[in-house]
């Protein structure tokens, strides 16, 4: 049996490559979800559908731009939401939130409309060090809040989020 790490293709190593190729095409993220929980030690080790990142800005203008010059791969249209990006890296579906700066703590407008305030800072302290990789991960407080607030992001309205939004959809401006 091969070791964890390449038991399959979504590994650190993925991860790692993931995060790099978003930096090279402008869209600096940090780490999140299960990926950044297991880091954390906040979930034991496992396996990992997909890789979940966080990109801090005013709005998707960036991955947008990125997307339309093929810096990165052809965009998940059906996951194009005001607080949401995707695509497909090596078989790996790779999603982004975004999260925004509000006038008193960071924010993430779920659907254009369901605000989630994040605590401050956003990111670990430091990043974490795994097989000579320096990962930025969220912190282990933001990973909590998340966990325990997703239910009140309405994560059920992307069934019904009207198809014109989603393919205009845009930030909105603090």
């Amino acid at each position: 049996m091969a070791p964890p790490e390449t038991a399959c293709p979504n590994s650190l190593t993925a991860v790692a490559e993931a995060l790099a190729l978003l930096e090279r095409a402008g869209v600096p993220c940090l780490l999140f979800g299960g990926w950044a929980e297991e880091l954390l030690g906040l979930r034991a080790p496992g396996p990992h559908r997909d890789i979940d990142l966080v990109h801090l800005g005013r709005s998707f203008a960036a991955a947008d731009a990125a997307f339309q010059a093929g810096l990165l791969p052809d965009e998940i249209r059906a996951k194009r939401f005001p607080h949401k990006r995707a695509f497909v890296w090596r078989g790996i579906c790779c999603e982004i939130l975004l999260v925004q700066n509000g006038p008193a703590r960071p924010v993430t407008w779920f659907w254009g409309d369901v605000p989630l305030l994040w605590q401050a800072p956003i990111a670990h302290a430091e990043p974490v060090i795994r097989m000579d990789h320096a990962f930025e991960v969220v912190s282990a407080d933001n990973l909590r809040l998340y966990r325990t607030r997703h239910r009140d992001t309405q994560p059920w309205r992307w069934r019904t989020f009207p198809k014109r939004q989603r393919a205009a959809s845009q930030t909105l401006a603090l």
